[in-house]
C-alpha cells in the first residue's frame, strides 16, 4: 500500500511526458519500492525535484564513473546541501542509469515492447551486501557491464535489471552517508528475485 501511495505521489507531480519520459519515470518510481525507507520519505516530500532530475538525465549521456558519483552524493548528504538540491541529484543520478542501460530507440514494435516492459511488473533481484554496506562499486561494475550483458536481453529483463541496479544504487549512496541499512538485509540477493509491483501507468 505504501509503494502504490508512493508511486501514485511521484507520478502526479509530473506533467504528462513523452513516451521515452515516461518510462524514465516508471523505471525510477519503481526503484524507490525497495529504496531506504528514510531517503524515500525525502523523494516524497521533494518529487518535483527527484522527478525533474530523471528527466534531465535519462536522455542524456550517463556518468563516466558511478561509483564516483555515487560517493560525491553520499558526500554531499554530508556537507548538509538543501534538501530539494540532493533529491535532484537522486533523481539525476537514477536518470543516468537509465541513460546507460536503456535500449536504443528501434522499430514502433521494438519501442512499444520497450514501453510496456518499462511499465512493470519487474523481477528484482534484491540489494547486494556490499551495497547494502555503502559500497557503490557493485553496483558501478553491473552497470558498466549492462550494455554487453543485456545486448540481447528481452525488454522486460532489461527493465528488471534497470531497477535492481537503481535500486541498488540508492542504498549505496545512502548507506554510504550512514543511512540505515537494516531493510537491505532483509532482502539479501541470495533471497531474490522478488517482485516489484508495476509502476502507475
Amino acid at each position: 500500500m505504501a509503494a502504490l501511495a508512493l508511486a501514485l505521489s511521484l507520478a502526479a507531480a509530473a506533467p504528462a511526458p513523452a513516451a521515452s519520459e515516461r518510462a524514465a519515470f516508471h523505471l525510477a518510481i519503481a526503484a524507490t519500492h525497495h529504496a531506504p525507507p528514510d531517503l524515500v520519505l525525502l523523494l516524497v516530500a521533494h518529487r518535483k525535484e527527484f522527478l525533474m532530475g530523471v528527466r534531465e538525465a535519462a536522455g542524456r549521456a550517463p556518468a563516466a564513473d558511478f561509483r564516483l558519483e555515487g560517493k560525491a552524493l553520499s558526500s554531499a548528504i554530508w556537507q548538509k546541501l538543501p534538501v530539494g538540491d540532493l533529491v535532484h541529484r537522486f533523481g539525476t543520478i537514477l536518470g543516468e542509469v537509465i541513460a546507460a542501460e536503456a535500449p536504443a530507440a528501434g522499430d514502433a514494435a521494438g519501442r512499444e515492447a520497450w514501453e510496456s516492459a518499462a511499465a512493470g511488473p519487474y523481477r528484482y533481484a534484491g540489494v547486494c551486501a556490499g551495497c547494502a554496506a555503502g559500497d557503490a562499486a557493485p553496483v558501478a561494475a553491473a552497470i558498466a557491464r549492462s550494455r554487453s550483458e543485456l545486448s540481447h536481453a528481452k525488454p522486460d529483463a532489461l527493465a528488471s535489471r534497470i531497477v535492481t541496479d537503481e535500486t541498488n544504487l540508492l542504498w549505496a549512496i545512502w548507506t554510504g552517508a550512514g543511512g540505515d541499512a537494516r531493510p537491505a538485509r532483509k532482502l539479501d540477493e541470495r533471497n531474490g528475485p522478488y517482485t516489484v509491483p508495476a509502476a502507475t501507468r
